[in-house]
């Protein structure tokens, strides 16, 4: 009981129009009022009985636990449905407000973290999702016959450059090989680097490589601005230089803005990179929610491609966790993995898949091991592994192509290395990860769920979040 009603009902069958939320809770009374807790917070209920409460509003509105799993007499694992009816269509604020809101201030908790959420198709059908995503953005740089990966890369140093360096870093990552090329998370408008200039000269780059190449080549730039009219602004300007991508640091713009400027950047008809910067400090603690959740939020609001990590960079996340997040971007249908808290999750046939974006600690010797993560379906982005090759910048981007070539053709990176010598460099200075290493640990963790499933029931959220990181 929670405020003087119960809120646990392990006999309710969750409707198949209602969302489902997994949740970790850890605190200072038992486990069963500490969920009771949330459900009642996150939905019609408050600390005490109320006389304002009626059958219609409980019985038709309230959040239900249907299943609970105990690991201490103060912690567990709580699975909750909410009706749809609870929530304000078309209003990802006030659904984020309800189930991601007033509940983390509850004092008597000292974890909450939230896992994973199940979104109804009845919820996914009020959402555009991608304009492009995967497809379209193949069909944009004319790989969708050969189907190979994409390969790109950040300007460094991050910020100080001017435009012209900017530029020249830029047309010698272009005619070197690589399709894409980005403005980093925290370069927009700064004195030394203008937005329009940058745009203006790198833009020129990109043109005169492709000319050079005969390939498409895409500018992400980043247009994120606390003033929408400098981002409207800034839309206009790509949309009309022939450029057909923007960048944005959607997790600080926030879901509203982000709505907003993907509907905008895609009646331009430009297609919408998606720059995860800021997300981990709702991730990486006993108080927040996993990447998955902000995940499918950004592939119904729209983007077309985004950052999910790598597998094998710098970055958090093992393997087979961010193969699942991959399979959240792209699937049609997502199967059920207990020892994650992986929902099963089906997609609107109208949700189109948004093309992953790999980054963070690549280099050419990664490639074999993120395409084992990833499969081809990726855009993979190095930074120091381009700019940081001993060979400099130019030699760097070609390894990534050539890397990226090798394993398009099912080539071994050594193998392919004894004819491209810039990848021979590069494998020799960066180190080599074998598809095989990375496939067998994914092996692994897919054959030992059933124990691992078991452990995180035992042990609790450290331990999954360990599996997961």
């Amino acid at each position: 009981m929670y405020g003087g009603y119960k809120y646990i009902e392990e006999s309710y069958e969750p409707k198949k129009d209602e969302f489902k939320l997994l949740v970790w809770v850890k605190g200072k009374k038992r486990f069963e009022e500490l969920a009771e807790g949330v459900a009642a917070e996150s939905s019609v209920g408050t600390w005490t009985k109320i006389s304002t409460m009626n059958k219609k509003v409980f019985k038709d509105y309230r959040a239900r636990i249907y299943r609970i799993k105990k690991v201490s007499e103060s912690s567990g694992f709580v699975w909750i449905s909410y009706p749809y009816e609870h929530f304000d269509e078309r209003n990802l604020l006030q659904f984020y407000a309800s189930v991601f809101g007033n509940v983390y201030g509850l004092k008597e908790l000292e974890e909450l973290y939230m896992i994973d959420l199940y979104i109804p198709l009845r919820y996914q059908r009020l959402y555009d999702g991608p304009k492009f995503g995967l497809e379209g953005i193949r069909r944009i740089v004319g790989t969708h016959k050969t189907r190979r990966p994409h390969v790109g890369t950040i300007v460094k140093p991050k910020v100080g450059l001017t435009p012209a360096e900017f530029a020249k870093v830029a047309y010698d990552a272009w005619v070197n090989g690589l399709d894409l090329v980005k403005d980093d998370e925290n370069l927009v408008n700064q004195k030394f680097c203008g937005w329009k200039e940058r745009f203006d000269k790198t833009n020129q780059a990109r043109d005169k490589a492709e000319t050079k190449t005969g390939e498409v080549k895409l500018y992400a730039t980043n247009i994120t601005d606390m003033d929408r009219h400098k981002m409207y602004e800034r839309i206009d300007y790509v949309a009309e230089s022939g450029n057909k991508l923007v960048m944005m640091d959607v997790f600080i713009m926030g879901f509203a803005l982000v709505k907003e400027m993907v509907e905008y950047a895609h009646k331009k008809g430009l297609a919408v990179h998606a720059h995860r910067a800021g997300y981990a400090a709702l991730h990486r603690s006993g108080f927040g929610y996993d990447f998955r959740i902000l995940s499918k939020f950004y592939r119904l609001l729209g983007v077309d491609q985004l950052h999910i990590g790598t597998g094998v960079g710098k970055m958090e996340g093992n393997p087979y966790y961010i193969k699942k997040l991959h399979d959240v971007m792209v699937k049609e249908e997502l199967e059920e993995e207990k020892f994650l808290g992986f929902f099963k999750q089906e997609w609107d046939e109208d949700i189109k898949a948004v093309f992953p974006v790999a980054s963070g600690g690549l280099d050419a010797g990664k490639v074999e091991g993120i395409v084992a993560v990833h499969g081809k379906d990726v855009v993979i982005q190095a930074g120091g592994g381009v700019h940081g090759h001993p060979k400099g910048s130019k030699a760097g981007a070609k390894s990534m192509r050539q890397a990226v070539e090798a394993v398009a053709r099912n080539i071994a990176l050594d193998v392919a290395a004894k004819q491209a010598k810039e990848l021979k460099q590069a494998l020799e200075y960066f180190g080599y990860i074998r598809k095989e290493e990375v496939e067998r640990k994914i092996k692994e963790i897919k054959e030992s769920s059933s124990l691992l499933e078991e452990m995180v029931y035992d042990k609790g959220l450290n331990f999954l979040v360990a599996l997961r990181d």
